[in-house]
């Protein structure tokens, strides 16, 4: 049988697979016709023309579009229902006239004349960020073909899993380890709220700078919580930094370190029964083994929000559990705590 662990760490790279780069390379290569249709195998090939405009464009575009408001490049139905058959955007046969190709150029009118902000897209392309030239976008709107028939219609297909953004990691795990602000900075001054704040050292605090309080860190003592935001795949607006929507080594990193340092911080707050719900510190398997497991069970449903397999759950246990408990109830429930938070089910949404 499948330790927890190994479990854990294959769903956790395939999870890693849900990333565009493979997706992006290979699609890079066709929009430049070193590559044929086919090439390199990857089970996220394109599917059409318009589907290899998506892919060619996400690097400069799914940093703002993958979530939020306008989740245009979440998949192919977002990007053609949002995007490519919208005539706002884009005007089949007539590209000069498109707002798309306008915001490429810098040109467009209102208040977003240039997309994506910061860096002109001949540059991206210069540097080779991008390999889709502006004029290949105005070659495909010219000979755009008119819109499917299902686009209108949800497709069970159109199924895409992501990973957290480092923003709804933040607010989850506070609100489901039961902690707030004032567990990682000091508020004994009663001005505190008009004062530079003092973090908690040794609590590995994580917050963006351009989030009030924190803004361009006048009011955060602690620059490294503004890098630790930034690690988990956070942007700043204030300084033009996208999101980054991959899963790579600096975002897992962080986030064991986050799992375990938040984990440790719930455990040891008084009267938090967010992961200490149906049991003590005194309680151990030998001397309530039903109230460990009920704990278990309890904490897997919070964090992960479905009840436990009875597979996992034992693994969880035998091979989470146990192993820590030799060394102390405080550092098995840390430990459950923050196996549960790098499961693939909490990571991704």
């Amino acid at each position: 049988m499948r330790t927890w662990r190994s479990s854990l760490g294959a769903a956790v790279l395939a999870s890693l697979t849900l990333t565009l780069t493979a997706c992006l390379e290979q699609e890079a290569a066709r929009i430049n016709d070193s590559a044929t249709p086919g090439d390199g195998g990857t089970a996220c090939e394109a599917t059409s023309k318009n589907d290899e405009i998506r892919l060619a464009l996400a690097p400069a575009c799914q940093g703002c579009h993958l979530t939020g408001n306008k989740p245009i490049f979440a998949s192919l139905a977002a990007f053609e229902g949002g995007l490519v058959y919208d005539e706002r955007y884009v005007k089949r046969g007539d590209p000069e006239n498109s707002l798309l190709v306008q915001m490429l150029k810098g040109t467009a009118p209102g208040s977003y004349p240039q997309m994506p902000p910061g860096q002109p897209y001949d540059e991206l392309v210069a540097n080779g960020r991008v390999t889709l030239t502006i004029s290949q976008v105005e070659a495909w709107i010219r000979d755009l073909p008119a819109p499917p028939e299902q686009l209108e219609t949800p497709s069970p297909e159109e199924f895409r899993v992501r990973r957290l953004s480092a923003e709804e990691m933040v607010v989850s795990l506070m609100d489901q380890l039961g902690l707030t602000l004032e567990d990682f900075v000091s508020t004994s001054n009663p001005d505190w709220r008009n004062r530079a704040y003092v973090v908690n050292w040794n609590k590995f605090f994580v917050w963006p700078g351009d989030w009030a309080p924190g803004i361009s860190g006048e009011y955060v003592s602690d620059p490294r919580t503004v890098e630790r935001f930034e690690a988990l795949g956070g942007g700043n607006s204030l300084l033009y930094r996208k999101r980054d929507v991959s899963f790579g080594p600096s975002a897992a990193q962080s986030l064991v370190q986050m799992s375990q340092a938040w984990c440790a911080r719930a455990v040891d707050k008084r009267n938090n029964p967010a992961v200490l719900r149906y049991v003590t510190l005194a309680d151990t398997s030998a001397k309530n083994p039903d109230a460990v497991q009920k704990n278990l069970r309890n904490l897997y449903l919070r964090m992960l929000g479905q009840p436990p397999p009875d597979a996992e759950l034992t693994a969880l246990h035998e091979q989470v559990y146990l192993p820590l408990e030799t060394q102390s109830t405080r550092l098995a429930w840390i430990g459950v705590c923050s196996a549960l938070i790098r499961h693939p089910l909490w990571i991704t949404y």
